[in-house]
């Protein structure tokens, strides 16, 4: 696969691109661009990453043959709003594998805070970062880094994993899978902008696995279980414990 291939992909046309052979990260790189001034909707793409990065400092294994990209946005909401796009992002993520995987039998969740799964198997994940000046209310930019597994995935993860095309007659590859990603994102980036996080928030319920059942949460200090109960107006895990709820904002989810 060459880079030149994503330049024929039919993206939206809000979206500019840079696609590159290797990177350290694409969002390293598109966080080079935006202190250089780079515009909202720009996209950064490449093959791999010798430096990948996923939530918690860990690293995202990111060899050639899967998705690896980040966008920039620039939205206009308080800094403390802007975590929530990461729900808007999985809905993106969500649906875009839906789309990938339409007419094979396999079950496509998200899984909190911002995973996306196939048949309880993840396959994407999502790393944000900001920066904002000092006393500035609005981030000045907004990087939203994506991976997602197509052609294969890492072994010796904390959480099962798995890629898109065990579940496909045909290969998807990454330029076809973007492509399908950037015209989900901006429709709910879109709605998230129109209709406010309440209308974010139903959606990922309604394509959430484990609500209304018994999950393991486990936080930097302890290890709880309970019944996940829904997501608060913050994007927060509702979580029924046998001592009350709790309102969980970081943590690694484990279904029984």
């Amino acid at each position: 696969m060459k880079t030149s291939n994503f330049f024929e992909l039919k993206k939206p046309s809000a979206f500019t691109l840079a696609a590159f052979e290797s990177l350290d990260s694409t969002n390293d790189e598109l966080r080079r661009r935006a202190i250089n001034g780079a515009d909202a909707y720009s996209v950064v793409c490449a093959l791999e990453q010798t430096k990948g990065r996923g939530r918690r400092g860990r690293t995202w294994v990111s060899q050639s043959g899967n998705l690896f990209c980040s966008i920039l946005m620039k939205p206009r909401v308080p800094i403390a709003e802007a975590s929530k796009s990461s729900f808007v992002s999985a809905l993106a993520i969500h649906d875009a594998i839906q789309e990938a995987v339409q007419g094979f039998d396999c079950d496509v969740a998200c899984k909190w805070p911002n995973d996306v799964l196939i048949d309880g198997y993840k396959v994407s994940g999502i790393l944000l970062e900001t920066q904002a000046q000092p006393k500035s209310i609005e981030p000045d930019w907004l990087i939203i880094g994506i991976g997602i597994n197509l052609a294969h995935s890492p072994a010796d993860t904390p959480y099962p994993s798995g890629y898109i095309n065990a579940y496909r007659d045909q290969v998807i590859k990454a330029p076809e899978m973007l492509e399908i990603l950037l015209r989900h994102f901006q429709v709910w980036w879109e709605r998230w902008e129109t209709l406010g996080f309440q209308a974010i928030r139903n959606a990922w319920l309604d394509r959430a696995k484990g609500v209304g059942e018994e999950i393991i949460v486990n936080l930097s200090t302890e290890c709880i279980s309970g019944i996940f109960e829904s997501l608060d107006h913050d994007g927060a895990l509702v979580l029924r414990t046998t001592e009350g709820q709790r309102h969980i904002t970081a943590g690694d989810v484990f279904f029984k």
